[in-house]
């Protein structure tokens, strides 16, 4: 009866899905591109899109993504389109993702934010790498594996929802943290005063 009623309060996958085609150059675009505001710009994107398609990845097995899910997922997407265009004419200004109406996420939810966060921070371990590992960055990344290692701490198979509201506050504080030292590292590795 419970999946019912989710799947009635649900959209597509397919649906939300189709918005983001067109930003799967996103995932080349930010490794081609010369350190400076247009990679920057270009992580951007890809940070919007990998968010994106990971939200909707979690939910595909269920064909359903919560509202939620769909509108932030859309809004990603949206980014993306703007990003890569920012990323064509070299423009890279402040930038913050957009947010939960909610504090509470789905499972689902949580293991999209999971794998996003993931696989932001590998990117990252590698970008950093490939500059030679400046000991301030390396501290941030120190921190984000902190906040990875907090969210393994506390997954359960059935949390609560006060137990799914501080996890989604870990990734949430992550995905941002990896996102901005990410524009960091696209940029040259210079962090910004």
């Amino acid at each position: 009866m419970m999946l019912a009623r989710f799947l009635r309060s649900g959209v597509p996958v397919a649906r939300v899905v189709a918005y983001g085609r067109d930003g799967t150059e996103a995932y080349d675009l930010v490794d081609r591109l010369p350190r400076g505001p247009a990679r920057a710009a270009a992580w951007n994107a890809y940070v919007c899109q990998t968010y994106a398609d990971k939200l909707l990845d979690a939910s595909r097995r269920l064909g359903f993504a919560t509202f939620e899910s769909a509108r932030l997922a859309r809004s990603l997407y949206e980014l993306v389109a703007t990003w890569l265009g920012r990323a064509a004419t070299g423009a890279c200004p402040e930038f913050e993702l957009p947010r939960w109406r909610t504090a509470v996420r789905s499972r689902e939810e949580l293991a999209g934010m999971r794998e996003t966060l993931s696989d932001l921070r590998t990117h990252v371990a590698f970008d950093l790498e490939a500059l030679g590992t400046p000991a301030e960055l390396v501290a941030r990344l120190a921190e984000i594996d902190k906040r990875i290692e907090a969210v393994d701490a506390l997954w359960i198979e059935r949390p609560t929802p006060e137990l799914r509201g501080g996890i989604a506050g870990l990734l949430i504080s992550g995905i941002d943290e990896v996102r901005a030292l990410g524009a960091i590292l696209a940029e040259g590795g210079a962090t910004r005063r």
